[in-house]
């Protein structure tokens, strides 16, 4: 709709007022006849109270003063009573008409500021503010919505934001999600990665986030929506991943020949074992000592990455049969558990949480050192130990001792990966792990680890009941 200037509004009263003037002359001097021609007179009264307010009484006194003073001078015969009250009604519509347009400009007032300031917020938001018709044209755009996409607000209102802003490709089906959630009253809820084109061509990525706006009769009028530029975090994003992925690659051919390599060292250092004597034995069996920290190393780094990269999810794991296969890898140490079956919820990296512990033991122990491996189940957890009868852990190490790259205080200490990454692996099913003595009060009798993991209800098979029986002996390793 065009609004009239100020200069046209004027223009239109004084054709209106020429023409009421006109009119009284030419029924009351001309026709002679009474004032029904003064209901025209309505027009300019109503149109100055719409344009100026109160000043609409002032045209009101003038008109009726009009029909009074014509009457007086061309046909005084024919005043009477009606024509004084139908100028004091011009006055009254006047007043009327005139306070109706005040409230009512009032009221658009008080609209435009709340709008203004709304406006003002979205301007200094650093995302991108639109409203898009039901139609498909935008009604409203914040400032830094234009300067992301390269227009002027002029520009952009109006236009249909699907042609204007939407990549080709991708535009049909944006078309579809957005009339479905005007047709439904509904948006597409969370948040979503939307491509824009700029003026200049440019398409960038927006995390798009909207919701329909619904009007007085509850029908869907249009959506807002507002997206954030991650184009940038997307790129780099992007390179990230690439360099993870070459990184493991890297990781991986290191992994896979550093292995090779201290298979086939491990071989010559057995063979060499077996032929020499003395002092050169000794050698050799350092040298076989140097190949197992590397390849503990690479089992360590291999573990991390494993954790980090959350390839595995937990699962039922048969806790028995993973202490069993552990304690077969240690032919050489007594070790004492009196078999439980039990499930857990774990992964395919549990056998490392005994590993790490029972190697811990052994390690650290010394020659005749007992390992002793217990199983208590509790409501919905299992709690296991693992103790030993070696030096034990002093009480000042006991808080650090799962820390990353903490060392115990023994000259047989490693580089403090191994009890880390064990935490790392019951902390990821659920659990927590401590490190107690063996004999309360008595740090120098041994160390117990105790750590826990969620039981899990899994059915007994068949299978499993000639291993339960065999769980009731106490099993070594050595006899």
């Amino acid at each position: 709709m065009t609004t009239l200037t100020e200069e046209q509004r004027v223009t239109i009263l004084m054709a209106l007022l020429a023409v009421s003037v006109f009119l009284t002359y030419y029924f009351h001097a001309v026709l002679m006849l009474g004032t029904v021609f003064s209901h025209f007179f309505y027009i300019p009264i109503i149109l100055t109270a719409l344009w100026w307010e109160k000043r609409s009484i002032l045209v009101a006194v003038f008109l009726g003063g009009l029909v009074v003073v014509s009457s007086l001078l061309y046909r005084p015969d024919l005043l009477t009573l009606n024509d004084y009250g139908r100028a004091l009604m011009f006055v009254v519509i006047a007043f009327v008409v005139a306070s109706l347009s005040e409230q009512l400009k009032g009221r658009e007032r008080e609209v435009k500021k709340q709008r203004d300031l709304m406006q003002r917020y979205l301007d200094v938001a650093g995302i991108l503010f639109v409203v898009i018709n039901a139609d498909h044209t935008i009604r409203l755009i914040n400032r830094h919505g234009c300067e992301l996409l390269g227009y002027r607000e002029a520009e952009l209102l109006g236009k249909d934001w699907f042609t204007t802003v939407v990549p080709e490709a991708s535009r049909e089906a944006r078309q579809q999600v957005f009339d479905t959630a005007i047709a439904g009253g509904t948006s597409f809820s969370g948040q979503r990665e939307n491509p824009v084109v700029t003026r200049s061509g440019e398409e960038l990525v927006l995390a798009w986030q909207d919701t329909v706006l619904a009007g007085d009769d509850g029908r869907s009028t249009g959506i807002i929506g507002s997206g954030a530029d991650i184009t940038d975090r997307i790129k780099v994003e992007e390179a990230l991943r690439s360099a993870h992925d070459e990184a493991n690659l890297y990781l991986d051919i290191m992994t896979h020949d550093i292995n090779n390599a201290n298979a086939v060292a491990l071989g010559y250092t057995d063979l060499l074992v077996e032929g020499l004597e003395g002092r050169e034995q000794q050698m050799i069996r350092k040298l076989r000592g140097g190949i197992s920290r590397s390849i503990e190393i690479i089992q360590n780094v291999t573990t991390i990455r494993r954790l980090h990269s959350h390839e595995t999810a937990t699962r039922p794991v048969d806790l028995d049969a993973v202490i069993r296969r552990e304690i077969a890898h240690h032919p050489d140490t007594e070790i004492v558990y009196e078999g439980k079956p039990a499930w857990v919820m774990a992964d395919d990296l549990l056998p490392e949480v005994f590993a790490n512990l029972i190697g811990n033991s052994i390690k650290f122990g010394g020659s005749g050192v007992e390992v002793v491996v217990r199983v208590e189940e509790s409501d919905g957890a299992v709690e296991v130990s693992v103790e030993d009868t070696g030096p034990g852990v002093p009480d000042e190490v006991k808080p650090l001792l799962f820390s990353r790259f903490v060392r115990g205080t023994s000259a047989r200490s490693g580089k403090g990966l191994g009890l880390y990454i064990t935490k790392m692996l019951v902390t990821r099913y659920g659990g927590r792990i401590r490190v107690d003595n063996r004999v309360p009060g008595h740090p120098e009798c041994g160390a117990a680890f105790r750590f826990t993991l969620l039981r899990c209800g899994r059915p007994w098979e068949p299978s499993l009941a000639a291993a339960s029986a065999a769980a009731g002996r106490a099993i070594t390793a050595r006899s």
